[in-house]
């Protein structure tokens, strides 16, 4: 992990809502015309961020471990290990997402999550 990055609370806040189970928390860290690209799917505003995160992450009791955060450009890059009760045959575990936050006036204004890219051994 890089020691030389802040995390703003806000990001480590995502991460400990989810950890927690705590759906009201998360869905409060998002500003209200917030947008997520999970993996080619787009999210745009709070009711359906909130519907999003009810259906892929507190449904399958995802648990993240944060393996690396950078700094990109105006973004804060996470790259965290996914583990959680899905279907392994649709996403392995465990697995390594890349977390693309922007933040704006104290909430996440866009989140971009990308699976992080391994070579051809399964290795990162």
């Amino acid at each position: 992990m890089n020691q030389h990055v802040t995390m703003p609370s806000e990001v480590q806040e995502y991460f400990n809502a989810i950890n927690r189970y705590q759906p009201e928390a998360f869905t409060q860290l998002f500003a209200s015309g917030a947008s997520v690209k999970d993996n080619g799917k787009e999210i745009q505003g709070i009711e359906a961020i909130q519907a999003w995160g009810e259906s892929e992450i507190f449904s399958a009791k995802v648990r993240y471990t944060i393996m690396e955060i950078e700094e990109a450009g105006e973004r804060i890059a996470v790259t965290a290990e996914m583990e959680g009760e899905f279907n392994r045959n649709r996403v392995p575990a465990p697995q390594q997402f890349r977390h693309e936050f922007k933040v704006r006036g104290g909430r996440i204004s866009s989140l971009v999550i990308t699976p992080k890219q391994t070579d051809a051994t399964g290795f990162v």
